[in-house]
């Protein structure tokens, strides 16, 4: 019997060791993504956390980025050990971290970019109202965290390793083990209950997110219509002016005055009808304004929300697959199937890695603070350009002076 044990037990590692094998681009994707989100949150964390001003935006971009950082740090190494002991993962204790950490991360992203959401829709939608600053944004973001703690709790409960009937290919039985939900069956109600309730949260969300997104693209779009509608050409209206007074042997109108009229009463058009000139109001462009900066971080945060529904979405097809198939996945999948079920099991990971990127890219002083930071030569090229810049401006203003006419 005890032979048999210790043969049995073998013969396990040895389906371990096969499938670790069979799972590296698993291990690839998840090394890259850990490697890529820890240095890029720390670098967020550090730049929007110290270098930058105290703002709402960056308050915002902070949360997002240490939600992130925590699911780099804690939760991918042991997905990644979960994956190499793929039939045999007795640690019930790391598995409980594992996915409560999780579920606290994303919780923690999601109520973050609704309330972010909630800011673009009142700075672009609804300006003159009172508007988020850097103390209701760290207040937004510190609520986050007992809100988080509470809905991710049950993950640490319902979460375990849990014994799996293994059989392999000569009709041997074996016992492994898998960090997943309890079988007991009277949790089965409440992990019914746990999985309605995280699936119909997951579908709200996404909806008041699209909503508010399209209520502010809609506003933009309608302000960018109005700017072109309502600009016109100073020259022609000039022409147009001057050649109405002057063909009636009327006194022109000055540029001053005209400036002046438009920026205060109205556009002045002017008919001539005999020697009478008749004047029509016509309306200013609105003053709502919608800055460059405002327009430029609800693009990022639009970008970074889209990237999180977008990733979550396989993660959640596969876990609602596996919670109504009721079997251990390794005994119905096999090949590159299987591991295209870990990776997208995993999906969600993706988002943590991308938001970096993100900033950056959308983000020409967190650029410059990179460069200046990690690449040396970039930044006495910089330097280098900057001094070649000046000489260049002042050698122009020796050889052409100013002259007063």
């Amino acid at each position: 019997m005890n032979n048999k044990t210790i043969n049995k037990d073998a013969l396990l590692e040895q389906l371990n060791n096969e499938k670790a094998v069979l799972m590296i681009p698993a291990f690839v994707y998840l090394v890259v993504l850990m490697l890529a989100g820890i240095s890029g949150n720390v670098l967020i964390c550090y730049y929007y956390g110290w270098k930058s001003r105290r703002s709402s935006d960056n308050m915002f971009i902070l949360g997002v980025a240490m939600y992130d950082l925590i699911l780099c740090t804690l939760s991918i190494p042991i997905e990644i050990v979960d994956i190499r002991f793929f039939y045999n993962f007795p640690y019930a204790g790391a598995c409980k971290v594992m996915r409560f950490v999780t579920y606290f991360a994303a919780i923690g992203s999601v109520f973050t970019l609704i309330v972010i959401a909630i800011d673009r829709y009142r700075k672009i939608c609804r300006p003159f109202n009172k508007q988020f600053r850097s103390k209701e944004a760290k207040i937004a973001c510190g609520i986050s965290i007992p809100f988080s703690l509470l809905l991710s709790w049950p993950a640490a409960v319902f979460y375990t390793s849990v014994p799996v009937d293994i059989l392999t290919e000569d009709g041997i039985e074996l016992q492994g083990f898998d960090c997943t939900t309890t079988r007991e069956a009277s949790y089965k109600i409440y992990l019914w209950i746990f999985n309605g309730f995280f699936l119909l949260a997951f579908i709200i969300s996404a909806i008041i997110l699209f909503v508010l997104y399209s209520l502010v693209g809609r506003t933009i779009y309608k302000h960018h219509k109005s700017q072109i509608k309502y600009t016109r050409p100073k020259s022609s209206y000039s022409h147009t002016v001057e050649s109405h007074v002057t063909d009636n042997n009327s006194p022109k109108v000055s540029v001053h005055n005209r400036k002046k009229n438009r920026e205060t009463e109205g556009v002045s058009e002017a008919h001539s009808t005999g020697s009478e000139i008749h004047t029509k109001i016509v309306p200013n462009k609105p003053k709502e304004h919608v800055s460059v900066k405002t327009m430029k971080f609800t693009t990022v945060m639009f970008v970074i929300t889209t990237v999180f529904i977008v990733s979550f979405l396989p993660h959640l097809a596969l876990s609602l697959w596996r919670a109504f198939q009721g079997t251990y996945e390794g005994e119905t999948l096999s090949g590159a199937g299987l591991v295209a079920f870990q990776i997208g099991l995993r999906s969600y990971f993706l988002n943590s890695a991308i938001n970096p990127l993100t900033y950056g890219f959308f983000n020409s002083k967190f650029r410059a603070f990179f460069y200046m930071t990690f690449c040396p030569y970039c930044k006495r090229l910089t330097d280098r350009r900057t001094v070649s810049s000046s000489s260049g401006t002042t050698a122009q203003f020796r050889m052409h002076p100013l002259t007063s006419h």
